[in-house]
């Protein structure tokens, strides 16, 4: 519940590392709220064209997207939790996509469709990688539970080559999937660029509200995956209070890493062409093969 309640404010913060990579001051890391408070006052104008599609939509994107996240360990984990099967957090993840893409076509809107077409071919690249990635988990921890592998993987105290090259194979995958720059750029609005914000252009209110914020709450959430899956280190395993300090410490300070490298990357590169992504998508795949040859012949 405090990751969703404080994913406002890390989206806050990586657009105020951005605005100080770019030389600005920049907004509050509390705009986000202020946006949305703004957001939930407005009415919703819908598409004539659209169905119930566009009416249910936008919550159940968020229903999912809040699932998610407390399907996931944030600072703990003591690896007796049944629940928790990576592909299970994938697949529901996977619903805020799937409505994603069906809003942009529901409208009847050319740029909806667009949007939407690309998301998709984005998506099938995607899921390759994702699969690779998560055998890899599997072959190294003998487990598909993200509590199991987070709790065998905090008292590791050097990560292997394998590990290290599929941790970056999974923050390509974040940034694909989290429609951030070289893939997509979450701050443009032209028409002939844009993925996400062509899907959900005819938004407004509390759709748009409830669709971008479960886009944020997926960021955070693959962000806390990245975290306690691949580099769990100081993740609490006991209920005292100062291990539980020392873990909200730990996360917040990798949080922070990983959203300090995703503004440099925006900042220094630009968006690239759509027939360019299956290029960074194949070195992520690439990455992830390489990662199960090291472990499993070293």
């Amino acid at each position: 519940m405090t990751l969703i309640i404080l994913t406002p404010i890390f989206i806050g913060i990586l657009k105020k590392f951005k605005a100080n990579l770019r030389g600005y001051k920049g907004f509050s890391i509390f705009q986000v709220y202020y946006d949305y408070s703004k957001l939930f006052k407005k009415g919703r104008i819908r598409s004539s064209y659209s169905s119930f599609i566009t009416n249910s939509g936008p919550i159940i994107s968020l229903a999912a997207a809040i699932t998610a996240a407390f399907m996931i360990p944030v600072i703990f984990s003591n690896g007796q939790t049944t629940f928790g099967s990576i592909f299970l957090i994938i697949f529901i993840i996977a619903i805020i996509k799937f409505f994603s893409t069906l809003i942009g076509l529901d409208c009847a809107s050319t740029f909806g469709g667009m949007g939407s077409s690309r998301e998709l071919f984005i998506s099938m690249l995607v899921e390759p990688t994702m699969f690779i990635t998560i055998m890899f988990l599997y072959f190294e921890n003998k487990s598909l539970n993200i509590f199991s592998i987070s709790f065998m993987n905090s008292g590791v105290s050097s990560y292997s080559i394998g590990h290290i090259l599929a941790a970056l194979s999974f923050f390509i995958l974040i940034l694909a999937e989290n429609a951030r720059l070289p893939i997509d750029n979450p701050e443009t609005h032209l028409e002939l660029t844009m993925i996400h914000e062509a899907m959900i252009l005819d938004l407004s209110g509390t759709d748009l509200a409830f669709v971008e914020l479960a886009s944020q709450i997926k960021l955070m959430v693959f962000s806390t995956i990245l975290i306690n899956l691949f580099m769990p280190f100081g993740l609490a395993t006991t209920l005292s209070a100062i291990t539980l300090l020392k873990a909200i410490g730990f996360y917040i300070i990798k949080l922070l890493v990983i959203l300090f490298m995703i503004s440099i990357i925006e900042t220094s590169m630009s968006k690239s062409r759509l027939f360019r992504v299956p290029e960074l998508l194949s070195a992520a795949f690439s990455i992830a093969i390489a990662a199960i040859s090291l472990n499993y012949f070293l």
